[in-house]
């Protein structure tokens, strides 16, 4: 009995319509959340996975600012998302992808981090892009390139988009062993290990899913 009220409290939770206030406030929160754990990874000298990890490596091994290399690397997921997922999934990511390339340029310009040990930045940028993630997910959106290729996944097959993210971070890190060094590599792996299994343990679709 018990079981069946949880099950039925879960799928009603999944119908009950989102006001367009309450879809903004869940992404707001979402886009700060990534640029922030993304500003404490640049100033730590670390990367992360996914899209922003290959942002990353391009932008250590050419100098070009993260912001705009992090922008560019999304744009080939968008056909996907048009595609697969529909216009209004796309435009949320859009915006989300550009919010985030601006604030994570900004935040170094308000707030100091000259006391940053890598494996502590390493893991706090895990869980703040973690949560982050789950909240632009949950309200209809992403952090653009494999979250896109993550969320569809999960909503076809049910593979948890974590570990899906966690496959893709084992080429980027393997590609960052040549622009940073050896501890930045581990430190960075640590953060992105703990971002992906918070995604993956808390992000389900028989979870809480705005719509």
């Amino acid at each position: 009995m018990a079981g069946d009220i949880r099950a039925q409290a879960v799928s009603a939770n999944n119908r009950a319509a989102h006001s367009a206030f309450d879809n903004a406030q869940g992404q707001l929160f979402g886009i700060i959340m990534t640029s922030f754990g993304i500003s404490m990874l640049r100033a730590a000298g670390l990367i992360t996975g996914q899209a922003a990890g290959l942002a990353f490596v391009i932008s250590y091994a050419t100098g070009f600012n993260f912001g705009l290399v992090f922008f560019l690397v999304n744009l080939p997921f968008y056909g996907l998302a048009i595609t697969r997922i529909g216009w209004r999934f796309t435009v949320r990511s859009l915006v989300a992808v550009t919010s985030i390339s601006v604030l994570s340029n900004l935040f170094p310009t308000v707030i100091g981090y000259s006391a940053l040990q890598p494996h502590v930045a390493a893991v706090l940028a895990g869980f703040c892009i973690g949560i982050g993630v789950i909240g632009l997910f949950r309200h209809g959106s992403s952090g653009g390139g494999v979250g896109i290729l993550a969320y569809y996944i999960q909503e076809k097959t049910g593979f948890r988009a974590g570990w899906l993210q966690a496959a893709f971070d084992v080429v980027i890190f393997s590609m960052a062993a040549f622009v940073i060094d050896g501890n930045a590599v581990l430190a960075s792996i640590l953060g992105a290990a703990v971002l992906n299994a918070f995604v993956a343990f808390n992000h389900r679709t028989d979870w809480y899913v705005a719509r």
